[in-house]
């Protein structure tokens, strides 16, 4: 998620997409997921993905940047 996306903004909305792209996926394979343990499973799967990727983008974004000790004669 971390190279996909790049913003810790989007990091909910991408895993919320890739999660009901899974639970349609399960629909036409199996039929609508009646077990509890399914649910629970999946929507903690979502919350730790969106998470991790919102830790990793926002750590990603608070990198110093790097200047260079050159300064340009003016």
């Amino acid at each position: 998620m971390l190279y996909v996306i790049e913003r810790a903004k989007k990091c909910l909305d991408f895993a919320a997409t890739l999660y009901i792209i899974h639970l349609f996926i399960c629909i036409v394979y199996g039929g609508w997921p009646a077990s509890v343990t399914w649910w629970v499973l999946n929507i903690t799967g979502l919350a730790t993905m969106a998470l991790l990727g919102e830790y990793l983008c926002i750590r990603r974004e608070l990198k110093e940047i790097p200047i260079s000790r050159l300064r340009a004669s003016v």
